[in-house]
């Protein structure tokens, strides 16, 4: 709204009309302060026919004075602080941004090093027995595995994490450590055998489309591990004695659950033990070969034995095999094998 200086003149005169003095105070409102040639002290004790005097007459211009001069002031004042409070929610905006920027990228970062260092420390181990004997492993969960001629172990290290996972080719005999939140996964040729403490021994050769698994002490969990939607889904669990022979080819499962049964082949060439106590095991070898096998009862009584034995071995190395699956210590002496925890 713009008003001109005739217009202010004669508003500060007293010779506007009440439509013109309205107009001229909303002009008031909105500006900070008169222009100079309109407070000139002169012009207005000059001005004639006013209806005031002249006591009267300076009171009111000292008056309109002040308060278009206070009312600049404050308009300034407040600008400048409103800018101010601007500026600083803007600065406290940006900082509050970039520290959380930093914040997100450093938890990022973390999170980023932390997966790849996790990702570098896990590397696979493999054990292959070449040698024309069975050699034992011990895994870093305390298990231990017989792996016979040919046999081949893979794993993951670090062993220990949601689960021991062990993948097998060939024949190899486990004794597991027991370890009820970390379950022991053996996969073979497709199909998958968890235990949480027990002995078994999984037998999965290349050139065979048989899988066969013995339970010697325990139970242990028997399923496949489907490839598509032809194959043969089976889900069995073991019990001591029992036996699996999965048939890839064919795709059947028998599953033979054996009483403990102990056989001696004819003409003595080796013999047959299906859960048999270690003092029976003994018992035998003792007779066989006319040696004395001592031992207490109390160290072998809770210990069976599942396999054959080639009567063609020398005694030494059969009772040496024996005592080192069972972690027992063997001294042997010119009269006598001993056998101790």
């Amino acid at each position: 709204m713009s008003v001109s200086d005739e217009l202010l003149a004669r508003y500060f005169k007293g010779k506007c009309t009440p439509e013109e003095s309205l107009s001229v105070i909303n002009y008031l409102k909105t500006i900070d302060e008169l222009p100079e040639h309109l407070l000139i002290k002169d012009e207005w004790d000059d001005a004639e026919d006013a209806l005031i005097s002249n006591e009267k007459s300076d009171e009111l211009f000292a008056s309109i004075k002040k308060e278009t001069i206070i009312k600049g002031l404050r308009l300034q004042r407040l600008k400048i602080l409103s800018a101010a409070a601007i500026i600083l929610v803007m600065l406290t905006i940006g900082l509050f941004s970039i520290n959380n920027r930093k914040v997100a990228t450093a938890s990022l970062a973390k999170n980023i090093k932390g997966k790849r260092t996790e990702q570098a420390q896990i590397s696979w181990k493999s054990f292959v027995n070449y040698t024309s004997n069975n050699q034992s492993l011990e895994l870093p969960d305390g298990s231990t595995v017989k792996v016979y001629p040919g046999g081949e172990l893979r794993y993951a290290v670090p062993f220990i994490k949601n689960k021991r996972e062990i993948y097998l080719k060939g024949k190899s005999f486990f004794q597991v450590s027991k370890d009820k939140k970390h379950p022991f996964v053996v996969y073979a040729k497709g199909i998958s055998t968890t235990a949480l403490g027990t002995s078994f021994t999984i037998t999965a050769k290349e050139n065979s489309s048989l899988i066969k698994v013995e339970l010697h002490t325990g139970k242990v969990w028997i399923k496949n591990v489907p490839k598509s939607s032809g194959t043969l889904a089976f889900s069995e669990i073991l019990i001591p004695g029992g036996e699996l022979v999965y048939n890839s080819l064919r795709r059947k499962v028998n599953v033979l659950n054996k009483t403990m049964i102990v056989t001696e082949k004819a003409k003595q060439k080796e013999f047959n033990f299906t859960q048999a106590s270690l003092k029976e095991v003994f018992q035998k070898l003792k007779k066989q070969y006319n040696i004395n096998i001592i031992y207490n009862e109390s160290d072998v009584e809770e210990i069976s034995f599942t396999g054959t034995i080639d009567l063609n071995q020398k005694p030494y190395k059969i009772i040496k095999e024996i005592t080192e699956l069972n972690k027992l210590k063997l001294t042997r002496t010119t009269e006598s094998y001993i056998i101790s925890k």
